[in-house]
């Protein structure tokens, strides 16, 4: 297809998509920086590339220059300011181990990685031990509909922590047949990044303009990321190592205006610990039957909601429900967790566990809840907070221990069990006739 038609699809899929987590912004491209280009035109002989690239170039502006079959780059290649590269069909950069390239544009001067012949390429792949550094660049038509290719893909292993092959400063990622940007195994973002824009960009096997893995999660940049087929930032354990699914040192989570799509996240894992803080406005929708879940007392989840801007958990189903996602679930208690002006929806799904507390769902020990605590807190941790339709209880008070509330601060509303399970004592024991629960309105 061609680029233009690929263009006309896509803003049809976009005004009519009925995609979970689609909006009416998310059917609005944005503009990019206004930059008026002092570039000259693109006039001189073409000049090829192919093949792999073992010792230093540099590719200089003037001539376009055209990538006729698969580049591989063990060496370095420099393109300078005002450059254009142009990538046959199907055709793809991979920066193996040692690799690096360094794409130097500047704000009225930027670098272009564009189709030629106006067929789509196929991506720019940052393999382990290789990396990039992209700057006052964009990158446009690439991206393969048959698979889950996108303009920029990032892989890695398993080490803690991630690599950070991946610069990326007042970069535009655009008209992409798949994701703008994967980021796979433990990889992210390079330090100091900033001013990424990725739009127009979406398909069938992948939606979003960032598919990441959650060590990732704390590198992300500031920038713009509406404008796609699904304006939403993809959380997965699939994109992940698969021995390091977890996050496994600390992040924030940044508001960056749109929601994170999550396939379930554990932070903490085997001798790794984290703290997660998630900034206030932040909004994340859980696939069904997943997990938010802090691993044990060694990590922490910090949610720094505000009144006015509380922090949002929810299910990534169109069409919600209660027990939609199974809810937030602390199997160790660490003195820095804080749940500040939370909302969970839509929780309280199947927990795979039973027998906890005092007040179980009829007919037996299910403890299914929004929120799940198997570990005695020092204080309370939750304030200011909201849990609606959860399919079992509203908090569920876990442990062997002292009667603590942690609904002190919290409403609740639509729970179809109690708001507050009764904590076992310490020995274990529940009341000899099970106490009423409190209900929600």
């Amino acid at each position: 297809m061609h680029v233009a038609s690929r263009r006309f699809a896509l803003s049809l899929l976009l005004s009519a998509s009925l995609f979970s987590g689609c909006s009416e912004d998310s059917q609005t491209p944005h503009e990019g920086p206004a930059t008026e280009s002092k570039c000259p035109a693109v006039t001189g002989a073409v000049i090829e590339h192919q093949g792999i690239v073992s010792t230093s170039e540099t590719w200089a502006a003037g001539s376009p220059h055209v990538i006729t079959s698969n580049l591989t780059i063990r060496g370095q290649v420099t393109v300078e300011a005002c450059a254009t590269v142009r990538l046959a069909k199907a055709t793809s950069i991979q920066v193996d181990s040692g690799g690096v390239l360094r794409a130097e544009g500047k704000q009225d001067q930027v670098v272009r990685f564009e189709p030629h012949a106006d067929w789509p390429w196929g991506q720019l792949l940052i393999g382990t031990g290789g990396s990039a550094r992209l700057e006052w660049t964009v990158l446009s038509g690439g991206g393969l509909s048959t698979t889950m290719d996108s303009i920029v893909r990032v892989n890695a292993g398993a080490e803690l922590p991630g690599p950070r092959p991946l610069f990326v400063n007042h970069v535009t990622i655009e008209d992409s047949l798949g994701p703008g940007i994967i980021l796979n195994g433990t990889a992210g973002f390079a330090e100091g990044s900033s001013d990424l824009t990725i739009r127009g960009t979406g398909g069938e096997f992948g939606r979003q303009p960032l598919v990441i893995n959650p060590n990732a999660l704390g590198t992300l940049p500031s920038g713009t990321y509406t404008g796609n087929l699904e304006d939403a930032i993809h959380i997965g354990p699939s994109i992940a190592a698969a021995s390091v699914f977890y996050l496994g040192s600390s992040a924030t989570l940044k508001n960056l205006g749109v929601p994170y799509q999550v396939q379930g996240l554990q932070v903490g894992g085997p001798g790794a610990s984290a703290t997660l803080t998630i900034e206030a406005g932040t909004e994340l929708r859980f696939e069904p039957e997943t997990t938010l879940r802090v691993y044990d007392g060694a990590s922490a989840l910090i949610v720094a909601g505000t009144p006015s801007s509380p922090v949002i958990f929810t299910s990534n189903v169109r069409n919600h429900r209660p027990g939609d996602w199974t809810g937030i679930r602390f199997d160790g208690m660490n003195a820095a967790n804080r749940l500040e002006s939370a909302v969970v929806r839509y929780a309280g799904g199947p927990c795979q566990c039973s027998s906890f507390g005092c007040n179980y769902l009829p007919p037996g020990f299910d403890v299914s809840s929004a929120i799940l605590v198997f570990d005695e807190p020092t204080s309370p941790f939750i304030a200011n907070s909201r849990i609606e339709d959860s399919a079992g209880h509203g908090i569920l008070r876990g442990w062997n221990g002292s009667d603590l509330s942690l609904a002190t601060s919290t409403t609740f509303a639509r729970i179809a069990e109690c708001t507050e399970t009764m904590p076992k004592d310490r020995d274990g024991r529940c009341p000899s006739e099970t106490p009423v629960c409190p209900r929600s309105p």
